[in-house]
C-alpha cells in the first residue's frame, strides 16, 4: 500500500487538493439530488436546483482541471492570444541546474 502523501510537499499538496475538490463535488451532487427530491411537486425549483448543480459540476470540473493541469504562459494582445509552457520548462530546467550546482558545491565542502 503506498504510503499517504505529505502536505509539505508540492505532489503531496496537490494530490490532497484532488482528494478535497473531488469529495467536495461528490458531496454538493448528493446535497442537489437531495434537494431536487424534496422539492418535485414544484419544477421551477426542480429547474433551477439542476441549473445550480450544473454550475457547481462546472466549477468543480474547472478546480480539477486546475489543479491536475500544467501550468502555462497565456499572453493576449490585439493581434490574438499566445499559450506557451516552455517559459515555465525553462524556469524548471534553470531551477533543476541551480539545485545540482548546489549539491555540488555541498559535497566540496565536504570534510
Amino acid at each position: 500500500m503506498a504510503p499517504i502523501p505529505s502536505i509539505s510537499t508540492a505532489d503531496g499538496r496537490r494530490a490532497w487538493a484532488f482528494v478535497a475538490i473531488w469529495l467536495g463535488c461528490i458531496v454538493f451532487t448528493l446535497m442537489a439530488a437531495w434537494a431536487m427530491h424534496l422539492v418535485r411537486a414544484n419544477l421551477r425549483y426542480v429547474l433551477f436546483l439542476g441549473l445550480a448543480a450544473h454550475l457547481q459540476l462546472l466549477v468543480g470540473m474547472g478546480a480539477l482541471g486546475f489543479v491536475l493541469g500544467r501550468r502555462m504562459a497565456i499572453r493576449g494582445s490585439r493581434s490574438g492570444f499566445e499559450v506557451d509552457d516552455r517559459e515555465i520548462a525553462a524556469a524548471a530546467a534553470g531551477a533543476q541546474l541551480a539545485a545540482e550546482a548546489t549539491q555540488k558545491v555541498a559535497e566540496d565542502l565536504k570534510p
